[in-house]
């Protein structure tokens, strides 16, 4: 069994994530896995995490082939730190369990230099353990509401409710071994994430 290093990469919205994934993946032979994908596929009808979101929150948030409305549902638990966390808890089991597949399969294909999976869901629960090293990927406030501005469209009062929700700094920094900092250029981006996997 090839034994490679496992990433865990968090930051918050607007911080580039999609970016250091692409370039952990075509540039340097990652198996990259995002956990709200792995949510998403789990949460589709048949799939393992689809009963449990019924049970829990009832079937006014389905589409009309019976299927999860993620944006409905997303509505429905935003502002609710009790719905999300009964939301979080019925799919957290199941992408942590795909999680480890991926994790084996990367080991034993010999085919990947490491694995990163970026995550929310599966830090700050216990999970940490799945992991060699996390890291942050850092953007000032400033730059990161003119991203979510340009790439998604949020108004000023969506970005507040945003980053109000999601862990501030401090606390995520607490809990990283390695910052990436994503204020400038990608080829800076690039640089960092050389030199830290030259001397992994």
């Amino acid at each position: 069994m090839n034994d490679i290093k496992v990433y865990g990469i968090t930051g918050g919205a607007g911080t580039g994530k999609s970016e250091v994934m692409r370039m952990l993946r075509d540039d340097f032979g990652g198996l990259t896995v995002v956990t709200d994908d792995v949510a998403r596929e789990n949460e589709r009808k048949g799939h393992c995490s689809y009963n449990k979101i019924v049970n829990a929150f009832g079937t006014d948030f389905l589409d009309s082939d019976g299927e999860i409305d993620r944006q409905k549902l997303a509505q429905l638990v935003f502002n609710d730190e009790e719905k999300m966390r009964i939301l979080n808890q019925a799919t957290r089991d199941d992408v942590r369990d795909e999680v480890k597949k991926k994790i084996e399969y990367a080991k034993y294909s010999k085919k990947y230099n490491f694995v990163a999976i970026e995550s929310a869901i599966l830090l700050g629960h216990g999970d940490e353990n799945l992991f060699d090293e996390i890291w942050y990927v850092h953007t000032d406030p400033s730059i990161r509401r003119i991203r979510l501005k340009e790439t998604r469209g949020y108004s000023d009062e969506k970005i507040d409710s945003i980053i109000k929700s999601q862990d501030n700094d401090s606390e995520l920094l607490s809990r990283c071994q390695f910052v990436i900092e994503n204020n400038g250029k990608l080829s800076d981006v690039y640089e960092q994430l050389s030199r830290k996997l030259k001397n992994a």
